[in-house]
């Protein structure tokens, strides 16, 4: 019997991966007027972006079925093995409901289901600690309760180009919005509790990254357990800010990760974050 890993394609990891890691990745959908993509599957980031760039209609975005769930997990039930799904923010996507309602039609009392509360490289924070502890031994119920306090932990820091596609994809309070509505300041957000929120802003984007250092450090981030760094759009846009993050935390990266076509469309070109661990949460 062994445990299967689970997770929506929102995590953000490619396939190669994702097959390195011994994950599944289930795909959401993007789609641009009648034309639909199964994330990371049939469209890739940088096509995403281009087609994004030249859309006159922001496009949008479908969760998975409980049938695209159901097969696995009947898979798993007829050979004894146990499963973790980690999965999208419930708050941003029905991802979760759909898997929920997967898991009661597949009626097997040793399957998983959790919500990450986070996203993308937040995602991957949790999915790397869910291997190491799969490696551990530790049995599928022990992994689950232990990500349950872990995702309090987890943040991700984003400085966004424009509030404008969390705007119109529904994504942000109106609250929110006012921040971001000042001429030329950048606002950088913050994930938690699956919920994004504007933390700061900051005019452009390195005193908006300066002001990421120093959130990270006044919530206590705990990069002993290392970081990711995400970037949407062109790869250029990554480089200056990965840079200025490895100079300060120097030998905690994880990885870079390209933010895909679902998160992409609430995010829009041109962000980059970081997703780390913070004391204290749980």
């Amino acid at each position: 019997m062994g445990i299967r890993i689970i997770c929506d394609s929102t995590c953000d990891l490619t396939g190669k991966e994702a097959e390195k890691l011994g994950v599944t990745l289930v795909p959401l959908k993007v789609l641009f007027g009648e034309e639909e993509y199964l994330d990371g599957v049939t469209i890739a980031p940088g096509e995403f972006y281009a087609k994004l760039k030249e859309a006159k209609e922001l496009p949008k975005t479908s969760q998975p079925s409980p049938d695209s769930f159901l097969e696995l997990f009947r898979q798993a039930k007829e050979e004894g093995d146990e499963v973790l799904c980690i999965l999208l923010a419930s708050n941003l996507s029905g991802t979760f409901q759909s898997a929920c309602l997967a898991k009661d039609m597949a009626d097997y009392d040793k399957i998983y289901v959790l919500d990450s509360e986070t996203a993308t490289l937040g995602c991957q924070l949790l999915i790397q600690l869910a291997v190491k502890l799969v490696k551990e031994g530790l049995s599928a119920a022990e992994i689950f309760d232990i990500l349950e306090k872990k995702k309090k932990q987890v943040r991700i820091f984003m400085v966004v180009d424009t509030l404008e596609y969390l705007k119109k994809g529904g994504r942000l309070s109106t609250a929110g919005m006012i921040a971001g509505k000042v001429l030329n300041l950048k606002p950088v957000i913050s994930v938690y509790d699956g919920t994004p929120h504007v933390t700061s802003v900051a005019r452009g984007k390195k005193s908006a990254w300066e002001k990421i250092f120093k959130i990270i450090h006044d919530e206590q981030a705990d990069l002993a357990k290392g970081y990711y760094i995400g970037y949407t759009g062109e790869t250029d846009n990554s480089e200056e800010f990965a840079g200025l993050v490895r100079e300060k935390y120097a030998e905690k990266e994880r990885g870079v990760v390209t933010v895909g076509s679902v998160i992409g469309v609430h995010v829009g070109p041109g962000a980059n974050g970081i997703a780390v661990f913070v004391k204290g949460h749980a």
